[in-house]
């Protein structure tokens, strides 16, 4: 058994390992400091890591904080970021199909064409996130703040988004096919074109009628959505 001298000594020359290596992958680093990259940082400070193309795929980065990362083409399938700080993280083309980042912040971050199908963002920060082109067909944001986020052209296809706030947000061209939006605020929300076939609109509340021809008004009233004046 190592005494306390020598345990510190071979903690201080991994930390002196990881200093002086010839690389800044991360998982490279992570090997040499004996830790396993989709097993051990969770809670951890990651602020500003590179981790473009990674396969990050069932990582467990509950409450880490990844503020400013870069998670280009990152593989986050199935990860869990559960109270994550994605604070301006580029997502662009990431993928985090079944991905768990309820009360996550990813408030401005960048998810231009990501892919988050089926993934769960309940109670999610997403104020002044771009998400535009991506895929979130099936993803729970319940309650979720996507106030001022741009969502325009975003699959939106049988989403949850019950009580989600989507004030000032723009959902030009998205197609909420099918997706559940009782009780959602879309408040000065930008929604030309937006698909609202077959989604629930019961107690949404917009006010904005010009973005919709008497009829749909006419038709979305009838199905229990509330305008403002």
């Amino acid at each position: 058994m190592m005494t306390k001298d020598q345990t510190l000594q071979t903690l201080l020359d991994l930390i002196e390992q990881v200093k002086t290596a010839d690389t800044d992958d991360f998982f490279a680093l992570a090997n040499i400091a004996g830790l396993n990259p989709i097993r051990d940082f969770s809670e951890s400070n990651l602020t500003g890591i590179d981790l473009r193309s990674k396969n990050m795929t069932k990582a467990d980065l509950i409450e880490s904080t990844l503020i400013g990362a870069s998670l280009i083409s990152t593989n986050l399938s199935e990860a869990r970021l559960i109270s994550s700080n994605l604070t301006h993280a580029n997502l662009t083309d990431a993928t985090l199909t079944g991905a768990t980042l309820i009360n996550a912040n990813l408030s401005s971050a960048i998810l231009v064409n990501a892919t988050l199908d089926n993934a769960n963002l309940t109670g999610a920060i997403l104020t002044d996130a771009k998400l535009s082109y991506a895929d979130v067909r099936r993803s729970i944001f319940t309650s979720a703040d996507l106030n001022g986020t741009n969502l325009s052209e975003t699959n939106l296809s049988y989403a949850n988004l019950k009580r989600a706030h989507l004030i000032n947000a723009d959902l030009s061209g998205a197609s909420l096919y099918g997706a559940d939006l009782v009780g959602a605020d879309l408040r000065g929300a930008i929604l030309a074109d937006t698909d609202f076939v077959g989604a629930n609109v019961e107690r949404t509340r917009f006010n904005e009628p010009r973005w919709f021809s008497r009829e749909t008004k006419r038709d979305l009233t009838q199905r229990g959505a509330i305008f403002e004046v």
